[in-house]
């Protein structure tokens, strides 16, 4: 990565996610820098596009996608941070959710399944959607419970 510039306004998409993950590493990421000042862009810019009173106050609090099983959401965008974990993908996903009390707030997961149906969901323009996060009842090889993404009916559907 020699010569290669670093701008806070480069971000990962969801193409390239599925692109990293079509061709087994091979495309390239673009290079983020992630600090404060971009992250208090980042902020600010969700204030700015709001449209709804539940934007404007939408909470900073992070919920973390293992955390939030079979609770229904509607997956309203997704956002890519690279992830400095040795193992699994060099990126995380930001999930802007809706929770069935109607507020919005981020949700962060690494778990592959999750983050690669988020990924082709956005691409294909099919956000927002209804969905929930399952833990499987069986462990692979390294002793982890996969999560994947699955379809809900809405708020009430469990």
């Amino acid at each position: 990565m020699t010569n290669e510039i670093v701008s806070i306004d480069t971000e990962i998409h969801s193409t390239d996610v599925l692109r990293y993950v079509e061709t087994d590493g091979a495309h390239e990421l673009p290079v983020v820098k992630v600090d404060a000042e971009s992250v208090a862009k980042r902020i600010d810019a969700r204030i700015m596009s709001a449209t709804s009173a539940a934007e404007v106050l939408g909470t900073d609090a992070v919920l973390h996608g293992q955390d939030y099983l079979n609770v229904p959401f509607q997956l309203l965008n997704v956002e890519w941070r690279p992830s400095d974990q040795p193992q699994g993908l060099p990126f995380y996903a930001v999930l802007t959710i809706t929770t069935a009390d109607g507020e919005i707030v981020p949700m962060t997961t690494g778990a592959r399944s999750v983050m690669l149906k988020a990924a082709k969901l956005h691409s294909l323009g099919a956000l927002p959607l209804w969905v929930r996060i399952v833990k499987s009842d069986k462990a692979t090889e390294a002793g982890n419970f996969p999560l994947d993404l699955m379809a809900a009916d809405g708020p009430n559907a469990f």
